[in-house]
C-alpha cells in the first residue's frame, strides 16, 4: 500500500455561503495559502468546508456519548470531498475559561516538566533545608570513614531503631530481639528502643566489618541507622528519601507531584486553582482616607450593622486606638487588632471584623446575606501554598543552582520565569551522569519547545500566565508551537492569519514553524493577507473577483511568482507593488509646535518603564512595536481607562500612571474593538447604521400605509404586528437536529420575507422601475439601495458610509452574524462615520488657527486590519481619513505596514518584548523612524518599500526561492515514513525502539503479556489521540478524558490515532444493531421531523385544533369541577431553571409546580439537576360552568401563551394535556410535541410500558432497572416470549404511530440492512423535507452501505445484541467505526479477527486491506496466522510475559521472525503444531451422548446435534451460523435448569428452543467458562477467586511472629477489618476527586498499595510480607511455594494456561476477558484430583463445560496450553463444549459440528457432524470443511 496516489484533498462542489460550486484541489504536505479581498469566501472554503469535514470525520470515531461535547462541525455543503485526513484548526479563539489552563499547560511544557523533575531534581528538607538522598551500606561506609578520619577516629556505636507494637510490651520486645542475638540496648524512648548493631573504631577496622554492620542495621532497623561517637554526636542515615537528621521522611517523586492538575499534586486548599475566594479587606476598607469613626469599615454604615460601629469606637477608647486618624496612617498593629479581634463575641471582647464575616456565614442561607457577603468576597492567593498551586513537598525538589550556593529552583520559580529566561536556564542546566543521558530528549524537547515560543515572539510570557488572558495573537502562536511540539504528522492544520499581532520582524519565525510543521509531513492551509507569508507559501489560492455576491470564484491558483509576475487579480497588483493602499489615507503632515495633544507620563502597568508619550490629536497616530512590548497596556489599560475615569465615565482602575495631561481637548473616548456586533439574524447593516429608520418613514408615508393605519412600527421585524407572526420576523424557520448541523428554512408562511402578506402590499414606487415592498428592498445591495433611493437625501447620507467603507456588495437585510471578521470590523467603523455625518471638520488644516481648543472624539483601535485585503485596508484608510476630516482623532494599534506607513505619527515601543520592552524607542514620522537604527518597524519599512521597489522594477524575478526547511528542523529520517517510538517503559516495556511504517498494515503479536496492547494502545493510540484532542476546549476534553502521557521519551511521525477496540460483553437487550451502528439515532430525528403523528386509539392523522374547541370540550367534560390550568414551561428535562424561577417571579408569579409539587420562585430551591423535570406556570384556576366561561376562557388563553400552545389541566388530581397544534378531529386527545426521545428503548418517553423498550416479557424486570439490560442475559433462561403489549416491537402505541411514507419506526427497523438500504436508495423527497433530511439519509446510506460490505446485509436493524454471534458483534462495531471515510490516521485494532470463521477472516482482511488503500496506517494486535502472515511489517514482542517480556524479539516479514532465535511466533510458524496432540478419542453410536432434538430457537431450522458425553465437542461455522445459539441458549440453558443451577429446577414441562434434549441424567454438573469478570472491586484477584489464597493466609497465621502476635488467618484478609489497610480498606488504590478533572484512581499513601497495615506486614515468611506475596508474578509465586502442595498445584495450573505473568494480587477489573475466562478453568482443574475420577469407578456422569471461543487473546503457543488443559477436563470425565474457530482447536476435537451454510437467514442448519477427519472429506456445502481439509494435511502429526 502507498500514498503516492493520495496527494491532494479533492474538493469538488463547494456551495458554502458564497462559494460558487467550487472545484480545488488542494496538494498535501504543502504551506497553501488562501487569500482575496474580505467577504470573497475564504473563510467558507478553509473553516466551513476543508477544516470542517476533516474534523468532522474524526470526531464521527469517537462515541456518541463524547462526541455530543466535541462541537462537531457542521456537514458542509459540497458534493463530496476526498482525501481529507484529519484537520486541527489553529485560530484566534480562546475557548479555554478555567485558570487551570496556562502557557505551560497550552504548550505541554508542564507535561515535559513534570517528567524531568520527577527524573532529575534534587529534593531539599523541609527542616533542615540540606539536600535528601538516599544512603547505601557503602556512602554510609565512605562517610563514616571520611567523619572519623577528620574527628580522630572515634569510637562508633552503630545502632538501629526498633518500635515497641501497641500490643506488646518492652519485655516481649527485647525477648524477641535476644533470641536473634542482640542483647546490647543503647538507648530508651517512650515506644521505641535504640538497639546496638556493632562497636568499632571506623580507621581500624575492616570495610567489610564495617558494611556487614550496616548491612544488617539497615535491614533490621527497616532502612535506619544511627552512629554514636564518643562524644555523643550522633550521625543519622536511612536507605528510603528520609531526612535522616529531622526524621522526615518523604515520598519518592512521581510526575503527578508536579502537576496542578492532578489531586498527587495539587494543592490541598484551592485545589491548583492559586487562589481561594474569601473575605477581600481591600473592599471591607475601601477608601484608605477614611477615619474609624467616620466609616473607614464599610459594612457597619448601615442601620443594620449599625451597633458593630458602636461596638468597635467603645472597645477603641477602651485599648487606646486612635478614632480620627486615617486608616492608612494607623499602625500595622492597630489595623490587625481591627481586623482580627481579641475573642470571640461570647467573651466581651473585641470580635474583629474577621469573626463578624464567621458569623455572617452562619446566616448565609438568608438571601440578603449572600448577597452582603458577595459584595466582599473576591478571589485572593491561596495562603497554604502562597499561588504556587501545588503541595508543599513539590516545591521542595529543585533543579540545576541559581548561583554557586543556590539550591536551584522549584517548577513554581521555573514558572514564575519570562519563557526566554526560562530558555536561557535550560540551556544552560548540565545534569550529572547518569541523569545526562536518560534526560537528553526530555531536556531537548523542553529547550525546542522553549526556543519556538521565542522564536514566535513570545519570550515576554511566564509560563504560569493564564490562557484566557492572552490575546487571539498569542493563542495561535502558542497553538502553532504546540502543533509543532505534538510531532503529528499526516494531519491538515488549518491557520486563520497567523501574522495577526504579529510584528514584522517576529513573521520570518513564524514562517519558520510552519515550514517545519510541512516538513514534518503535514499540510497547512492559510488564509493568510501578509505579503511575507505568502510569498513564503508552496501555493497561492486567490479568491474574488469580488466580496459577498461577486466572490466565491478561484480568480488564481499557483506559486507566488506566477502571481506576482503578471496575473491580473487585485492581489498581484497590491503585491507586485503596482497599486498602493497608503494614497487613501491622504496626509495631514506632522504636528506643529502649540497643537492640542494628550501626555501620558510616568506609565508603569505591566512592563512599561517609567513611560512618558505625547499623541498628537487631529492625527492618525500609529502605536506599534514587536510583540509584547507594551502597545495593548499603553493604549488600552492605561490610555482609554485613564480618559474614561476622566470624563467620569464607569471603568476598571486605570493602568498605573503618574499624570494624564490634555483630556479636556476631546469630546468622547471611543474603543473600536474586535467584538460581535448583533448576535440575532435580525441585526442587519441597514438598522446598524440608521439607514432603514428613514426607509420605513417612507413606507409609513405611503398612501395606503395611513388608510389602513400603519405605522413606523409596522413596518419594524423586531416588534409591532406587521412582522410574520410565525417566525418572529426572522424570515427563517430553525430546525434543531441534535447531533447533526441544526437546518434553516425559509419560514413557510412568509416564505422568507420577515412580514405579513398585507404589509407586502404597501410599495415605493421610485423612478421607472417596478414599485417595491418592505422586503424587497431590504434585498436590495446597499449600491443598489443607492440607486433606487437616489433622489432621496436622508437615505443617502445614511447608506454612504456603507459604500465609504467597501460594503457597497452587502445586503441591507443580510443578518450581521453571517459577516466576516473584517466586514464586522468596517460596519462598525460605517457606524462611527454615520453618526458623524454632517459635521464639518473644526480642526483641518484651513481653521487650525481660528480653533485653539479641540473637541473632537478620539477614537482608539485594535489591529483594525485583522482579515482585511490589501484593498480592504486601502479602503479602511479611506474611511479613517474621513474621520479625520470630520475633526477627529485616531490612534490605531498596527503592525500591518500599510497603516504604518500611512500615519502622521507614529510611537514605535520596544525595544524588544516583555521585561525587555516597554520604552519608547522613537516617535515621528515614517520618515523619522525608518531613519532611527534602534527601530525594528525602522527596518522593516525600509525593507518593505525596498522589496515593492524591486518586485515593481523586476517583477517575479525578484523573489528568491522559497526557503527550505533546515536540517535541524526535520524529524528523524526514520520518522518521514514510519511512526518511531523511542525508549518505550509503560508497563512492562522494557526500553523499547520500534519503527511502526505508515501506510500499511503492521501486526504486534507475541505470547499473552508480553506488552502487545501496552505498544499499541497505551502507547501509540493513547499518544496520537491525546495530541489530537490537545486541539480541543478544555470543556470537551474533560469528557473525552484522553489518557495521560505514556512512559515514553519520545515519538515521532504519529498521526492522529483510532481505536477498535474489542468487547466482551454482548450488550443489553434494548442493544440493537441499529443503536449500535446509530442508524436508530438517525430514523428516530427522521420520525420526529417528518414523521406523520396519527392517533392511537381512532388511527386518524392529527391536526391543529381551535383554542374554541378545547374551551368547549372542558365545559363539557368538567362541568361543575373546579380545574387548574397550568402552562408547561419545562417537560421532562434536566436542570436548575434559576433564571425561569426569576422570570416567573417578574411576572408576579409567587409558586411554580415543580414535578407535581409547588416551589416557592423566591427564594427558588435548588433542583436535582440530573434528574429529568417538568415544571408548570399555575395560570389559574376556575369552577367550571357557563357562568365562568369568560374566565375560563382568559385563563386558557393566558395557559396557552406560555406554553407555547399547549396546556395541562388538572382535574381531580389529574393532569390532561389539550394542544391547539396537535390533536386527534375523532376523539378529540391532544398530544405533546414529538422529541426523539419518544422513539428510543431507553427512555421512559418512548419505551413500551410493559416491557420497558426489551421487547420481550421478563417476568420481575421494572422500570428501575433500566441501564442495568445486560446483567439480564446472566440469569433470564430459555426463549424470550414477545412482549404481548408491543408485540415486541419495544415502543409505546403513540410512538408506533408516527408514520414516515406509512411505515412506523419499528416497521422500518424490523426490514434486514439489504432491505433498509432499498428503502432509503428509493426515497425521493422535495422541498423542505429534502432540506431537512439532507444530512440524516446521507448518515443512514453511508452505515447501512458498510454494514453490507462487511457481510451483514441479512441482518435486521432491530436484532437484539445478545442474540447476536462474536464475528457479528464484531464486524458491526468495525462498520460503525470505519464509515468515517478518513484518510491518513492510524487505525488500531484490538484482535478484530475474533469470532470469526476462517471464511470471514478473509472478507475481513479485504476489507482492512481497502482501508489501508486510502493512506492510512493499520496496527493490528493479533495472534491469527492468516493476519500476521498478510501483514507488511510485524513486530513479535517476548520473550516471555510479564517481567519476562516488554522485549522486540523479532521484527519485520515473516521470514525475519522465523529466523529470530527468540521470537516463539517466528518458531510456531516453522513448526506449527501437529494435529492431534493427544490421541483421538473414539466416538461410537452406542456411547452416551446428550442429544439435542429439533431445535428451532433464532435462525435454527429444526437441527438435531449430538454431544457426545466425556468427549471434547467443537461446534463451529461461518459467522451467524447459530453456533452460541445451539451451545448456549438451547444446550447450556436447558442443562442448567434440568440440574436446578438457573433460577428454578426443570420439574417437566417443554424445553426451551428444543423439542427434548435426551441424556441429561448422566450430567450432574453444568457451568458456562465465560469471560466475564471474576469480580467488579478492586479487592478481588486471581488468589481469592482460584482459592489458594487461604491456604497462603494459614501459612502466615502459623509463623512464629503471628503466633507471638496472636494473628489468625483472619489477619491476613483485606476483605475484613483487623489486618487489612484503613485508609483504602483493603484496595490498595484511593479514590481522588478533584474540581472540574475527573475523579482519578491512586496507590493508597498507607501502604504503598500494599493493600495491609504496618503491623501486619511485618510478619515474614522466608523474608516476604503478605503483601509482598500478593505483589509477585505466578511465575515468582511457583518457586516461592515449591514446598507447599496445595498452593504450588493451584499456582502451576496458572502457568500452564498461560497466566505464569500475572500477579497473585492483580485487580479482577484490569484483567481481559481470556485471561478472567482462563482463571475460571484453573479454577476448574483446581478441583479435579485423581481419585475423584469418575470414570474410574466404572461411571459415566460429571460435569458439562460450556467455553464460547476461550481462543480469545491467546498466542498461538498459548493455544497449545489451552488445548492440554481441555483435554485434562475430558480425561477427568467431564464432558467439553466449545465454540469455536480456531483451527488448532477444531483440529483436536473429538467430535466436530458444523453449522452453516451461510449466517442469518441463511444458516442455522448442521451441514457436518462427526470427527474432524470424516467433516474435512465433504466436498460442499461446508465452509469449514474445505479449509480444514488443507490445514489437516499440512499438519498431520507423525506416526
Amino acid at each position: 500500500m502507498t500514498s503516492q496516489s493520495h496527494d491532494c484533498i479533492r474538493v469538488r462542489g463547494a456551495r458554502q455561503n458564497n462559494l460558487r460550486a467550487l472545484d480545488l484541489d488542494i496538494p498535501l504536505r504543502q504551506l497553501v495559502v488562501v487569500t482575496g479581498v474580505s467577504g470573497s469566501g475564504k473563510s467558507s472554503l478553509v473553516f466551513d468546508t476543508v477544516y470542517a469535514e476533516g474534523q468532522r470525520r474524526y470526531v464521527e470515531t469517537f462515541s456518541p456519548y463524547a462526541r455530543q461535547f466535541l462541537d462537531r462541525m457542521d456537514k458542509p455543503q459540497v458534493d463530496r470531498i476526498e482525501g481529507i485526513p484529519p484537520a486541527i484548526a489553529i485560530d484566534q479563539t480562546n475557548p479555554v475559561r478555567t485558570s487551570r489552563s496556562t502557557v505551560g499547560t497550552m504548550t505541554e511544557l508542564n507535561d515535559h516538566l513534570k517528567l524531568l523533575y520527577a527524573r532529575a531534581a534534587r529534593l531539599h528538607c523541609r527542616g533542615c533545608g540540606r539536600p535528601v538522598r538516599r544512603d547505601t551500606p557503602e556512602s554510609i561506609a565512605e562517610d563514616l570513614r571520611s567523619r572519623a578520619a577528620t574527628g580522630g577516629d572515634p569510637r562508633l556505636i552503630v545502632t538501629f531503631p526498633v518500635a515497641v507494637p501497641a500490643n506488646f510490651d518492652e519485655t516481649e520486645v527485647l525477648g524477641l530481639l535476644g533470641s536473634q542475638g542482640y542483647t546490647r540496648i543503647h538507648g530508651r524512648e517512650p515506644g521505641r528502643l535504640e538497639v546496638v548493631q556493632d562497636r568499632f573504631r571506623a580507621g581500624a577496622a575492616d570495610r567489610s566489618r564495617v558494611l556487614e554492620a550496616v548491612e544488617a542495621a539497615l535491614r533490621v532497623g527497616r532502612g535506619r541507622v544511627n552512629v554514636y561517637g564518643e562524644g555523643g554526636q550522633a550521625w543519622r542515615y536511612s536507605s528510603d528519601l528520609h531526612c535522616a537528621d529531622c526524621d522526615i521522611h518523604y515520598r519518592d517523586p512521581t510526575p503527578s507531584l508536579f502537576s496542578f492538575n492532578s489531586p498527587l499534586g495539587a494543592c490541598e486548599t484551592c485545589r491548583g486553582f492559586g487562589r481561594v475566594i474569601g473575605v477581600d479587606y481591600g473592599l471591607v476598607v475601601p477608601d484608605a482616607a477614611k477615619t474609624l469613626r467616620g466609616g473607614a469599615i464599610r459594612p457597619w454604615q448601615t442601620e443594620s450593622y449599625r451597633e458593630c460601629q458602636d461596638d468597635l469606637e467603645k472597645f477603641a477608647r477602651k485599648r487606646g486606638i486612635p478614632l480620627d486618624v486615617p486608616w492608612r496612617d494607623l499602625t500595622d498593629e492597630q489595623r490587625r487588632w481591627v481586623i482580627d479581634g481579641e475573642g470571640p463575641w461570647e467573651r466581651k471582647v473585641w470580635y474583629g471584623a474577621k469573626r463578624f464575616f464567621a458569623w455572617l456565614e452562619t446566616k448565609a442561607y438568608k438571601m440578603h446575606i449572600r448577597v452582603l457577603l458577595s459584595k466582599y468576597r473576591s478571589y485572593t492567593t491561596c495562603g497554604a501554598c502562597a499561588g504556587a498551586r501545588l503541595k508543599p513537598e513539590a516545591l521542595l525538589w529543585r533543579l540545576g543552582a541559581v548561583n554557586e550556593a543556590g539550591p536551584g529552583l522549584s517548577i513554581h520559580d521555573l514558572m514564575l520565569q519570562p519563557v526566554e529566561r526560562a530558555s536561557e536556564f535550560f540551556g544552560r542546566l548540565a545534569l550529572p551522569a547518569p541523569l545526562d543521558e536518560a534526560a537528553d530528549l526530555l531536556l531537548g524537547e523542553i529547550r525546542a519547545r522553549l526556543d519556538f515560543l521565542v522564536r514566535v515572539g513570545l519570550g515576554y510570557l511566564t509560563l504560569d500566565r493564564q490562557s484566557r488572558t492572552l490575546s487571539g495573537g498569542e493563542v495561535q502562536r502558542i497553538n502553532l508551537t504546540t502543533a509543532l511540539g505534538t510531532s503529528l504528522t499526516n494531519t491538515l492544520f488549518v491557520l486563520d492569519e497567523p501574522s495577526i499581532g504579529l510584528h514584522p520582524r517576529d513573521m520570518r519565525r513564524v514562517i519558520e514553524v510552519m515550514q517545519r510543521l510541512r516538513d514534518n509531513g503535514n499540510s497547512l492551509l492559510v488564509v493568510e493577507h501578509d505579503p511575507q507569508i505568502m510569498l513564503a507559501a508552496d501555493r497561492i489560492v486567490d479568491l474574488g473577483p469580488g466580496p459577498g455576491e461577486h466572490g466565491g470564484r478561484i480568480v488564481f491558483n499557483g506559486t507566488p511568482a506566477e502571481l506576482a509576475g503578471g496575473a491580473g487579480t487585485l492581489t498581484a497588483d497590491y503585491l507586485s507593488g503596482r497599486r498602493d493602499a497608503v494614497h487613501a489615507a491622504g496626509h495631514r503632515g506632522p504636528p506643529r509646535p502649540g497643537d492640542p495633544s494628550l501626555v501620558v507620563r510616568g506609565a508603569t502597568e505591566h512592563n512599561l518603564q517609567d513611560l512618558d508619550v505625547e499623541v498628537p490629536l487631529g492625527r492618525l497616530v500609529c502605536v506599534t512595536g514587536v510583540s509584547g512590548s507594551g502597545k495593548s497596556t499603553l493604549v488600552q489599560d492605561v490610555l482609554h481607562a485613564a480618559l474614561r475615569r476622566a470624563k467620569g465615565m464607569p471603568t476598571e482602575a486605570p493602568g498605573a500612571h503618574r499624570e494624564l495631561l490634555g483630556a479636556e481637548h476631546i469630546a468622547d473616548v471611543v474603543m473600536v474593538d474586535q467584538t460581535a456586533i448583533g448576535r440575532t439574524t435580525r441585526s442587519n447593516p441597514a438598522s446598524y447604521v440608521g439607514a432603514f429608520d428613514a426607509i420605513r418613514k417612507r413606507f409609513a408615508a405611503e398612501a395606503v400605509s395611513i388608510e389602513r393605519g400603519y405605522t413606523l412600527g409596522t413596518f419594524s421585524f423586531n416588534s409591532g404586528n406587521g412582522r410574520c407572526p410565525t417566525c418572529a420576523g426572522n424570515g427563517f424557520e430553525h430546525v434543531e437536529m441534535q447531533f447533526l448541523s441544526d437546518v434553516y428554512l425559509r419560514c413557510p408562511d412568509c416564505d422568507g420575507k420577515r412580514y405579513r402578506p398585507e404589509i407586502l402590499e404597501v410599495k415605493l414606487a421610485r423612478g421607472d422601475g417596478p414599485a417595491r415592498s418592505i422586503a424587497d428592498v431590504l434585498e436590495m445591495t446597499v449600491s443598489e439601495a443607492a440607486e433606487f433611493f437616489s433622489g432621496d437625501r436622508e437615505v443617502l447620507d445614511c447608506l454612504e458610509p456603507l459604500v465609504a467603507v467597501g460594503l457597497e456588495y452587502l445586503r441591507l437585510g443580510q443578518p450581521v452574524p453571517t459577516l466576516s471578521g473584517g466586514e464586522a470590523q468596517r460596519l462598525k467603523l460605517a457606524g462611527h462615520l454615520a453618526e458623524n455625518r454632517g459635521h464639518s471638520p473644526v480642526f483641518g488644516p484651513e481653521n487650525r488657527r481660528m480653533s485653539p481648543i479641540f473637541r473632537g472624539n478620539l477614537f482608539l483601535f485594535d489591529e483594525p486590519t485583522t482579515g482585511l485585503h490589501f484593498d480592504d485596508v486601502a479602503r479602511l484608510l479611506g474611511a479613517f481619513k474621513r474621520l479625520l476630516d470630520a475633526g477627529h482623532s485616531l490612534v490605531v494599534i498596527e503592525h500591518n505596514l500599510d497603516v504604518i506607513r500611512a500615519a502622521d505619527w507614529i510611537l514605535d515601543l520596544g525595544p524588544e518584548g516583555g521585561e525587555r520592552g516597554g520604552c519608547l524607542v522613537t516617535a515621528g514620522t515614517p520618515e523619522q523612524v525608518m531613519r532611527c537604527e534602534a527601530s525594528h518597524t525602522g527596518h522593516a519599512l525600509v525593507e518593505y518599500e525596498a522589496a515593492q521597489r524591486r518586485l515593481l522594477a523586476k517583477g517575479a524575478r525578484a523573489l528568491p526561492s522559497p526557503p527550505a526547511g533546515s536540517a535541524a528542523f526535520r524529524v528523524a529520517d526514520a520518522a518521514s515514513n514510519a511512526i518511531v517510538v523511542h525508549r518505550a517503559r509503560e508497563h512492562n516495556l522494557r526500553d523499547v525502539d520500534v519503527a511502526i511504517p505508515r501506510d500499511g498494515m503492521t501486526v504486534v503479536t507475541g505470547v499473552s503479556g508480553s506488552g502487545k496492547s501496552t505498544l499499541a494502545f497505551d502507547i501509540v493510540f493513547a499518544e496520537g489521540q491525546r495530541r489530537y484532542l490537545e486541539s480541543l476546549n478544555a470543556y470537551a476534553r474533560q469528557f473525552v478524558q484522553p489518557s495521560g502521557r505514556p512512559d515514553v521519551d519520545a515519538i515521532f511521525g504519529i498521526p492522529p490515532t483510532v481505536a477498535i477496540e474489542q468487547r466482551t460483553s454482548r450488550g443489553g437487550r434494548k442493544s440493537t444493531v441499529g443503536t449500535l451502528t446509530e442508524v436508530h439515532h438517525f430514523l428516530r430525528l427522521l420520525y420526529v421531523k417528518l414523521g406523520q403523528q396519527h392517533c392511537p386509539d381512532c388511527r386518524k392523522p392529527i391536526e391543529p385544533q381551535s383554542m374554541d374547541a378545547i374551551a368547549a370540550r372542558l365545559l363539557r367534560e368538567a362541568k361543575s369541577r373546579r380545574i387548574e390550568f397550568l402552562a408547561p414551561l419545562v417537560v421532562a428535562r434536566k436542570g436548575l431553571y434559576t433564571d425561569l424561577a426569576k422570570w416567573a417571579a417578574g411576572k408576579g408569579y409567587e409558586q411554580l409546580r415543580v414535578d407535581g409539587g409547588m416551589l416557592p420562585t423566591s427564594p427558588w430551591p435548588r433542583l436535582d439537576r440530573f434528574r429529568e423535570h417538568t415544571i408548570e406556570l399555575p395560570v389559574g384556576g376556575v369552577v367550571v360552568g357557563a357562568r365562568q366561561e369568560r374566565e375560563l376562557r382568559r385563563l386558557l388563553q393566558q395557559a396557552l401563551d406560555y406554553g407555547k400552545g399547549v396546556v395541562h389541566v388538572l382535574d381531580r388530581g389529574k393532569v390532561r394535556v389539550y394542544s391547539t397544534r396537535r390533536a386527534c378531529p375523532g376523539c378529540g386527545r391532544s398530544f405533546a410535541e414529538p422529541d426523539p426521545r419518544l422513539f428510543s428503548y431507553n427512555s421512559k418517553h418512548g419505551w413500551c410500558e410493559s416491557c420497558f423498550g426489551t421487547g420481550v416479557a421478563i417476568k420481575g424486570f421494572d422500570a428501575e432497572q433500566t441501564g442495568e439490560e445486560i446483567w439480564w442475559n446472566e440469569w433470564f433462561e430459555g426463549e424470550a416470549a414477545p412482549c404481548g403489549e408491543c408485540e415486541g416491537q419495544r415502543l409505546n402505541p403513540v410512538a408506533l404511530n408516527v408514520l414516515f411514507r406509512g411505515r412506523s419506526i419499528a416497521e422500518l427497523a424490523a426490514l434486514p440492512v439489504d432491505g433498509a438500504r432499498k428503502f432509503f436508495d428509493g426515497l425521493k423527497l422535495a422541498g423542505r423535507d429534502r432540506e431537512i433530511a439532507r444530512d440524516l439519509l446521507a448518515e443512514i446510506r453511508s452505515r447501512l452501505t458498510f454494514l453490507q460490505d462487511v457481510g451483514l446485509g441479512y441482518i435486521t436493524l432491530d436484532r437484539a445484541a445478545p442474540t447476536l454471534s462474536g464475528g457479528e458483534a464484531q464486524r458491526i462495531r468495525l462498520a460503525a467505526q470505519l464509515g468515517s471515510n478518513l484518510q491518513g490516521v492510524c487505525y488500531v485494532l484490538d484482535e478484530p479477527t475474533i469470532g470469526l470463521h476462517p471464511r470471514d477472516n478473509a472478507v475481513l482482511l479485504d476489507t482492512l486491506e481497502k482501508l489501508g488503500a486510502k493512506g492510512n496506517t493499520l496496527l493490528v494486535v493479533e495472534h491469527d496466522e492468516d493476519t500476521i502472515r498478510r501483514a507488511d511489517h510485524v513486530i513479535d514482542l517476548g520473550p516471555g510475559a510479564g517481567a519476562l517480556g516488554g522485549r522486540v524479539v523479532g521484527e519485520g516479514r515473516i521470514d525475519d521472525l522465523i529466523r529470530a532465535p527468540e521470537s516463539l511466533t517466528g518458531r510456531f510458524l516453522a513448526n506449527p503444531l501437529p494435529h492431534p496432540l493427544e490421541k483421538r478419542r473414539p466416538v461410537h453410536k452406542a456411547d452416551p451422548a446428550l442429544e439435542v432434538v429439533r431445535a428451532g430457537l433464532h435462525n435454527l431450522r429444526k437441527v438435531n446435534a449430538r454431544i457426545p458425553v466425556g468427549r471434547l465437542t467443537v461446534i463451529t461455522g461461518v459467522s451467524g451460523s447459530g453456533k452460541s445459539t445451539l451451545a448456549r441458549d438451547v444446550l447450556y440453558a436447558n442443562l442448567r435448569a434440568h440440574t436446578g443451577e438457573g433460577k428454578r429446577r426443570r420439574k417437566g414441562g417443554a424445553w426451551f428452543g428444543c423439542d427434548d434434549l435426551r441424556g441429561v441424567e448422566r450430567v450432574e454438573r453444568v457451568l458456562e467458562v465465560d469471560q466475564t469478570p471474576i469480580g467488579k472491586t478492586p479487592r478481588s484477584c486471581p488468589a481469592t477467586y482460584v482459592g489458594f489464597w487461604d491456604d497462603v493466609r494459614k501459612l502466615y497465621a502459623g509463623t512464629t511472629e503471628s503466633r507471638v502476635r496472636g494473628y489468625g488467618p483472619g489477619r491476613f484478609s483485606f476483605n475484613t477489618p483487623g489486618g487489612r489497610c484503613d485508609a483504602c480498606e483493603g484496595q490498595g488504590v484511593q479514590t481522588i476527586e478533584m474540581s472540574f478533572l475527573p475523579n482519578v484512581k491512586v496507590l493508597c499513601d498507607a501502604c504503598g498499595g500494599r493493600r495491609f497495615n504496618a503491623e501486619t506486614l511485618d510478619v515474614q515468611h522466608r523474608g516476604r510480607s503478605v503483601g509482598d506475596v500478593l505483589a509477585m508474578s505466578v511465575d515468582e509465586a511457583v518457586e516461592f511455594f515449591a514446598a507447599h502442595p496445595r498452593i504450588h498445584h493451584s499456582l502451576r495450573l496458572l502457568q500452564e494456561v498461560g497466566l505464569g505473568y500475572l500477579t497473585l494480587g492483580q485487580q479482577s477489573p484490569t484483567l481481559s476477558g481470556g485471561e478472567a475466562q482462563r482463571i475460571k478453568l484453573v479454577t476448574e482443574l483446581a478441583r479435579i484430583r485423581p481419585q475423584q475420577d469418575p470414570r474410574r469407578a466404572g461411571k459415566v456422569a460429571g460435569t458439562v463445560y460450556v467455553l464460547d471461543e476461550p481462543t480469545v487473546g491467546l498466542h498461538m503457543a498459548d493455544v497449545e496450553k489451552l488445548i492440554r488443559v481441555l483435554h485434562r477436563l475430558v480425561d477427568a470425565g467431564h464432558t467439553v463444549v466449545v465454540i469455536e474457530h480456531n483451527l488448532d482447536v477444531i483440529a483436536e476435537a473429538d467430535w466436530l459440528i458444523d453449522l452453516g451454510p451461510e449466517g442469518g437467514s441463511g444458516g442455522g442448519r448442521i451441514v457436518a457432524q462427526g470427527v474432524p477427519e470424516d467433516v474435512a472429506r465433504l466436498k460442499a456445502g461446508s465452509h469449514t470443511a474445505r479449509v480444514l481439509a488443507g490445514f489437516l494435511r499440512e499438519r498431520a502429526a507423525p506416526g
